[in-house]
């Protein structure tokens, strides 16, 4: 489904509203049409020969499924990000799921394997993409991935975040190069500009109560660490004892990618923890709550 959010500006609905492995697109038209991001559905038929350019967000899969169907288009995505779409190799260094069994992935993600697609261009902070009627400010927003951009229509105070989600579940940091301190301000930047229109990979479109909802997605973050500090306030444990408290998943079924995903926002938050006065790391790798 489309809709029309203002004037040449398409909201794209992904399949299943948008839930993961799939995830919501915006369209842009004009002169030089754009999509962000391909992971809609496989209904990107009907625009795929008229669009010229194709802008991913991050290296992510559900956020790049259908790159495939846009094989006369120009690509374009950050370069720090680009690795994990371009090569095989890629991916799994910046996901580290080479590190885990990768079938279960590829059929959590309901793709086959891994395919490649050429980046032409590099975003960078503050790039411009011009559709002769839309003007779309590349916005870096790191912490997700290094790569991480959103996007901003200054028009119409639209900015498209991709997986700044803005989700019941709240931020998400799992892969190695994740990054919590930088997740933390990329929200806020967000926030200071103080947007009318938010659009994100796996909602719709948001229009009102915009700053409180951004804050009840970072707060996530500060409950997290609460929860944490709570178990090691009872008795010091290990990064794998933390792991096993299913703090970020509450119900992983066993699922080694899930458990791997949770082990790194472990590790993530016990890092900060630790540069923040909050805990200790002893000797024998047990963690303690200061």
């Amino acid at each position: 489904m489309m809709q029309e959010i203002r004037e040449n500006v398409w909201f794209v609905e992904g399949k299943n509203r948008g839930k993961y492995p799939y995830s919501h697109s915006l369209y842009l038209t004009g002169e030089n049409n754009v999509i962000i991001d391909t992971g809609a559905g496989s209904f990107f038929d009907k625009l795929s020969t008229a669009t010229e350019r194709v802008v991913l967000s991050h290296y992510h899969r559900d956020h790049v499924t259908y790159n495939y169907m846009f094989e006369n288009a120009h690509f374009y995505m950050h370069r720090e990000d680009a690795p994990g779409v371009e090569s095989e190799d890629g991916f799994y260094r910046l996901s580290g799921l080479d590190q885990v069994e990768v079938e279960t992935y590829w059929k959590m993600v309901k793709q086959q394997a891994f395919s490649a697609t050429k980046i032409d261009w590099h975003l960078e902070e503050g790039l411009c993409l011009d559709t002769g009627e839309v003007n779309i400010k590349v916005l870096h927003l790191p912490g997700h991935t290094p790569g991480h951009c959103g996007f901003l229509v200054e028009e119409c105070g639209l900015i498209f975040t991709t997986d700044i989600d803005l989700t019941r579940f709240g931020p998400w940091y799992g892969n190695p190069c994740s990054d919590l301190e930088q997740f933390r301000r990329s929200i806020e930047r967000v926030r200071a500009l103080k947007p009318e229109i938010v659009i994100t990979g796996h909602r719709r479109p948001i229009t009102k109560n915009i700053e409180q909802t951004i804050d009840r997605y970072k707060t996530v973050i500060d409950r997290r660490d609460e929860a944490i500090i709570t178990a090691l306030q009872k008795h010091p444990l290990t990064l794998e004892q933390l792991t096993d408290k299913n703090i970020f998943y509450p119900d992983h079924y066993n699922q080694a990618v899930l458990r791997f995903f949770e082990k790194n926002m472990m590790q993530k938050h016990l890092e900060s923890l630790l540069k923040r006065g909050m805990a200790i790391k002893m000797e024998n790798d047990f963690y303690e709550a200061l």
